[in-house]
């Protein structure tokens, strides 16, 4: 269910087209990018980007811009700035409520008002990566590789501790499965934390875990994925937008639920992470299945690739 109520929607004039608008939306695009401030009339979206796993990243701005474009006939024209600033959770959702340095981030789902005020947003209800973000690969040292690929049940794993980034929601999701975490972390120090043996693995998902090592190449004498093992617990990711701004959030809104209904959202998650679901097909993984008790009875999750 959407959770913009009905607002009043501008048109543009008959006069014009749908192809002019296309190109007035990327002038005002290459405009923002260059710090150059929007005309009146653009409506500007300003994406945090955590700089650590650009191919997420790459992907979560390729479907903003993708449902933008959807409406531009209806909305007009837009402009969409990647801010890259290294942030904590509950200051993104801050920053991202008072809507002045951002208004636009991805999340998990979660309960807004069970939250604090000050970090609630306009949830848009289309889950953007396709049930992707729930699955988990495993970085660890790389002398417990051995320990790791031994590992045959998932009672063995619980013995061992996680490390989570303060405020993300899987925290709780492997809480309440029996997992062991530490969650003191955030995301420029985890895998510092890792390496000083503050936990044993870091559970990151497969949209991310390669990017990350790989913006860490300094590290790769040190830490590895572990092959063939997965985590999975229904993890939808979901656009936020300010709450300072509705019609924003209303266009995006309408702009998703387009890419959804026409199949061009599903093209594009294939298209970009073929590669991560090549991998987690192959039937040589194994694969530890939790449940996310944070998860609304009203929403249903999409199917799993494993």
């Amino acid at each position: 269910m959407p959770f913009l109520s009905k607002l009043s929607r501008t048109t543009e004039s008959s006069a014009r087209a749908p192809r002019r608008q296309a190109l007035l939306a990327l002038v005002a695009l290459a405009l923002h990018a260059r710090g150059v401030r929007a005309e009146p009339g653009v409506m500007a979206y300003r994406y945090w980007d955590w700089g650590k796993t650009p191919k997420r990243d790459d992907y979560q701005v390729a479907v903003l811009t993708l449902a933008l474009e959807k409406t531009v006939s209806s909305f007009g024209p837009f402009s969409v700035v990647r801010v890259l600033d290294s942030l904590s959770t509950f200051r993104v959702r801050r920053e991202v409520h008072e809507g002045k340095h951002l208004n636009v981030h991805v999340g998990p789902w979660r309960d807004l008002e069970a939250g604090d005020p000050q970090e609630r947003n306009y949830l848009i209800n289309t889950p953007i990566l396709g049930g992707l973000l729930g699955y988990r690969r495993l970085i660890v040292r790389r002398e417990d590789l051995a320990k790791f690929k031994a590992i045959a049940n998932e009672a063995q794993l619980k013995k061992l501790m996680a490390g989570l980034g303060r405020g993300w929601v899987d925290a709780t999701v492997l809480r309440h499965n029996g997992y062991q975490v530490e969650d003191s972390g955030n995301l420029a120090t985890l895998l510092d934390m890792l390496l000083t043996k503050r936990f044993d693995y870091l559970p990151i998902s497969v949209v991310e875990a390669s990017s990350l090592l790989e913006r860490h190449a300094q590290l790769a004498s040190e830490l590895a994925l572990v092959p063939d093992l997965v985590l999975y617990y229904p993890l939808p990711a979901m656009f936020y937008v300010s709450a300072s701004e509705p019609r924003l959030a209303q266009r995006l809104e309408a702009g998703m639920a387009a890419i959804k209904r026409d199949g061009s959202l599903d093209e594009l998650t294939a298209r970009h992470f073929q590669k991560e679901i090549q991998q987690l097909k192959t039937s040589s993984n194994r694969c530890f299945i939790l449940t996310n008790p944070l998860l609304s009875k009203i929403y249903a999750p999409p199917p799993r690739f494993i």
